[in-house]
């Protein structure tokens, strides 16, 4: 195996990580940004370093001190970096947020931008011209948060560090909301540098490596994994914005190919979206065997993604055993498990009626209902990861359970939330949430403990029946499933809610038959609705308890066959004459 090497052992904090590399690497190239197709702009460790040197001074210059809290609201850009890394040289916190991302919920950012500037305390944002009218808002009612732009931050002086401790806040960043309220994980610097280089260290990441990342830089795995990981490393950086490659999915693997990148990362649909999207025509003469990690994580890994997109890109140059399933969440910095390079996915087949009604992962013999499974690998050095019962007691290998984690990497916290963080580390050790085995000493993921669906005394997974709901015509990553009391009869009903743009006669019993078939899990409802209707995360994952309220409250009105109907078209219609109107105002 490949060992890592180059990383500045002796830092403390990002700071010293940012100012060590401009002076042992300052006229190697670091940072490339794409623009669609081709290279837009393109920077040397040492002139980010002065960038960033100056985006610190001008915050500085404002008022910003040590500890102060900094929300950044930017695309994927130079504006970003540089404001990022310019808040960490001060010592100041930043908060990356996510941009609105659905113009019919623009009343619903503004609100939640505005609990999180109070709940966060922050003196500044800095964001684009064109998020004005939303952030006014949020300074309005604040009175103390001023706005500032990358642009603006740029006329400052060069800002000199000066060293602080580890223990010093380094990020804070919110949870994505997938089971309820966003919550603010306070990373330490020390925190940040443990898990950076426990990933470095199983990967072999080296300055003779190059990434290659389209992933948004307010979620974890695209800032801490291929941005804050890439700087430490000292690997050459290309990034291209979400965006790009939804409407291309080609332009990742050309990237790739381009700079002759040996790392990328990118959640399950990506792999899927690339595997189904992309045209020969598109990648005519492409070589992928640069590529040694192509790591897989952030959302439930299914096993025929992991098939679809080696096989698809085998010819290219792929090796199968680059693509490396990995598991972790924000509260244990960014990674929990790993597979090691070289290694591949290991998928396998559990005995679906042990598994779900004992919680007992035994493999299928042959003719058995199979849950197929892929493994996420092995703890990374320093973590600790244990699967308990419901009483938090240890269970031995093989026996299903919650996850729980231990290492530096383990977050100080949620952000003045005394009570999440008291039931979070309980015991002193991190819940996740999520439910697994450990099975040869890799982990197995088998959903989440609060979307759990309970059928006639045997656990399924919502996961599970979502991608069971294997039928033509549904929207991939459209289907959701929840539990729900039905209220003449007192018991809990299975609810499927998928989204078609062609609806047909007979369709509801076709997704059922299919979930029976895969799951032996017969749903009670099926519920078709227009396409974008089930609300997800900023990071795209289903927001089941949202879906089920509007259930519940009947704001799905579509039920056994019929459309759903969301007020979607009049949120829509308000929501562009508001904020069109705040422009012209």
């Amino acid at each position: 195996m490949k060992t890592a090497a180059g990383g500045p052992a002796g830092a403390k904090t990002l700071a010293d990580v940012l100012t060590m590399r401009a002076n042992l690497s300052g006229d190697k190239r670091w940072l490339t940004l794409y623009e669609k197709d081709s290279a837009r702009e393109s920077f040397t460790f040492g002139e980010f370093y002065e960038k960033a040197a100056r985006a610190a001074g001008s915050l500085a210059g404002r008022g910003i001190l040590h500890g102060d809290r900094v929300l950044i609201i930017l695309p994927t850009s130079i504006g970003f970096f540089e404001t990022f890394f310019g808040a960490l040289l001060l010592g100041a916190v930043p908060v990356p947020l996510y941009p609105p991302v659905r113009l019919n919920l623009l009343g619903d950012y503004e609100e939640n931008l505005k609990k999180l500037a109070a709940v966060t305390r922050a003196k500044i944002l800095v964001t684009e011209e064109l998020m004005l009218p939303i952030a006014r808002g949020p300074v309005e009612a604040g009175g103390t948060l001023i706005l500032a732009s990358p642009e603006e931050l740029r006329k400052g002086p060069p800002f000199i560090p000066s060293a602080f401790d580890g223990s010093s806040l380094g990020l804070l960043q919110f949870t994505s909301g997938s089971t309820g309220v966003q919550k603010g994980v306070a990373l330490t610097h020390s925190n940040l540098l443990a898990n950076i280089r426990a990933v470095g260290s199983v990967l072999g990441l080296g300055e003779e490596d190059a990434g290659v990342s389209w992933l948004p830089l307010y979620h974890d795995m695209g800032l801490i994994g291929m941005a804050i990981a890439p700087l430490y490393w000292g690997l050459p950086l290309y990034c291209a914005s979400p965006m790009d490659f939804l409407r291309r999915p080609a332009r990742w693997l050309r990237m790739i190919f381009e700079n002759r990148a040996t790392v990328t990362a990118a959640p399950n649909f990506a792999y899927s979206l690339a595997a189904r999207k992309v045209r020969d025509s598109e990648i005519e003469g492409i070589d992928l065997s640069s590529l040694r990690v192509a790591l897989c994580g952030a959302e439930p890994i299914n096993p025929e993604t992991v098939r679809a997109f080696t096989g698809r890109f085998k010819d290219y140059g792929l090796s199968p055993k680059s693509f490396l399933p990995a598991y972790g969440l924000a509260e244990n910095t960014l990674a929990v498990t790993f597979s090691g390079p070289g290694e591949g996915a290991g998928i396998l087949g559990f005995d679906r009626a042990l598994l779900d009604g004992e919680g007992r992962a035994v493999k299928a013999a042959e003719g058995t209902l199979a849950r197929v499974l892929v493994s996420v690998g092995k703890p990374l050095p320093t973590v600790e990861v244990s699967i308990v019962n419901e009483l938090g007691e240890a269970l031995p290998e093989g026996r299903r359970g919650e996850i729980c984690v231990k290492g530096p990497s383990v977050m100080a916290g949620y952000f003045e939330n005394p009570e999440a963080t008291g039931k979070a580390l309980a015991g002193g050790r991190l819940h996740t949430g999520d439910l697994g085995f450990v099975l040869g000493g890799d982990l197995y993921i088998c959903g989440r403990l609060k979307d759990l669906v309970i059928r006639a005394g045997r656990n399924y997974f919502a996961e599970d029946l979502e991608a069971a709901a294997a039928v033509e015509g549904l929207r991939p990553g459209g289907v959701a499933v929840f539990s729900t009391r039905e209220t003449k009869r007192g018991v809990e009903e299975i609810v499927v809610v998928a989204e078609t743009a062609r609806p047909r006669e007979g369709m509801e019993e076709e997704i059922r038959t299919s979930i029976v078939n895969a799951t032996g899990c017969r749903p009670d409802r099926v519920v078709l609705v227009a396409p974008h209707t089930i609300p997800k995360t900023s990071s795209g994952k289903i927001q089941r308890f949202m879906l089920k309220n509007w259930y519940e409250e009947g704001k799905l009105a579509g039920r056994e066959g019929k459309r759903g109907n969301l007020p979607f078209a009049s949120y829509l219609l308000a929501a562009l004459k508001d904020f069109f109107s705040r422009i012209k105002g």
